[in-house]
């Protein structure tokens, strides 16, 4: 079983790879991709992403950063594992690679009363008017409800180790995969020091498969004074994820003058560094101030959204609803509306701009 990388591994695997400038994927006509890994409606959704395709390279965007679901594996595998491969090899055609995201604590509250992970058919069902596609969802604000995931089940424990022992084993040594992160914003939905056990557990089985690429969990709530005040740190389950990490993964949505407070802070883990979730014009997160700060600090990331579609992620979080002072007005998340227009060119340009900056940045290392 290999151990965490070193710092001076895990830079030397970052250094030798291009800038990431990327987005959280989900295909606009699905809701949460899962029309994606369906047998029965993946044929029609990848024409519909390959529309998709044409605007991510039409950017410069060279990731994208997906959520996998178990309960299409747990029914399919060979055919699920199959339809990724097959997902992986339009992406490569396109110079484009994946961080898959595994395991999530961004999840719905309360403990539902039938926990089977039954496999789905056709077009799924979806609410109007809310973030993520569904009335009941993580992004409420709330404070008392505590989020369920199927890793508080001990009968699931296993049948999930294995569903990430067959991706690593089919693709922990394919280049078209570029991190893996394995467990999505520990401790959210107030489940705070919950995972820790399942996260070990979780980490120490993926080290055991022994896969090129880095193993990560993101941290994504910090303190008040976290970058201003040294003793400042995460929670425990939030700690656990940078000390197990080969490279250090976080999200941040909020202002740019805090993000550069998370930045300082994060780089005294002396690791390279990837912002894996941010884009938030509601709450002051732009690209156009974040963009220039990842690229200067050779910093990866991927924004949230490219096509505004069923899981309307251009829509404000729930609870943001509740404070009128806000510009509710402007899109949360997304780059092109479902007619590929953009909300804002001047994103784009950016974006377009710093994918050149970047390449001539590589062939004058070369």
């Amino acid at each position: 079983m290999r151990e965490r990388w070193t710092a001076e591994q895990a830079w030397d695997w970052y250094k030798r790879r291009p800038w990431v400038m990327g987005v959280n994927y989900v295909p606009s006509i699905t809701l949460h991709a899962i029309e994606l890994w369906q047998k029965d409606t993946y044929p029609e959704v990848i024409k519909s992403v390959r529309k998709e395709f044409e605007l991510m390279q039409d950017i410069g965007l060279n990731g994208v950063r997906m959520f996998l679901p178990f309960h299409i594996w747990y029914h399919e595998k060979k055919d699920f594992l199959d339809r990724l491969d097959s997902f992986l090899e339009e992406l490569a055609a396109r110079g484009i690679t994946m961080m898959p995201v595994l395991f999530n604590d961004c999840v719905g509250f309360g403990r539902p009363e039938d926990i089977m992970p039954r496999m789905t058919y056709g077009w799924q069902k979806y609410d109007i008017g809310h973030h993520g596609g569904h009335r009941e969802n993580p992004f409420t604000g709330e404070l008392k409800r505590v989020g369920w995931c199927l890793w508080d089940e001990p009968e699931w424990r296993e049948p999930q180790e294995e569903y990430m022992a067959a991706l690593l084993e089919r693709f922990g040594k394919d280049e078209r995969i570029y991190a893996w992160d394995l467990w999505n914003e520990p401790g959210n939905s107030n489940r705070h020091d919950m995972s820790i056990p399942y996260i070990r557990r979780v980490f120490e089985a993926a080290r055991a498969m022994d896969p090129i690429q880095p193993l990560t969990a993101g941290v994504w709530s910090y303190p008040e004074d976290y970058g201003s005040c040294e003793a400042a740190d995460v929670e425990p389950v939030q700690r656990l994820a940078l000390d197990e990490s080969d490279i250090v993964t976080f999200h941040q949505y909020e202002g740019i003058e805090r993000v550069k407070r998370v930045v300082s802070q994060l780089k005294k883990e002396n690791r390279p560094m990837m912002n894996t979730e941010w884009l938030n014009r509601v709450q002051d997160n732009f690209i156009q101030d974040n963009l220039p700060l990842y690229y200067e600090e050779g910093i990866g990331s991927y924004s949230w959204g490219l096509v505004a579609g069923k899981s309307q992620h251009f829509l404000p979080w729930d609870e943001l609803w509740n404070h009128r002072e806000l510009p509710l007005n402007r899109w949360q998340h997304d780059l092109f509306d479902t007619f590929f227009t953009a909300y804002d060119e001047e994103e784009l340009e950016l974006m377009r701009t710093y994918r050149k900056k970047s390449e001539e940045s590589c062939q004058r290392k070369e």
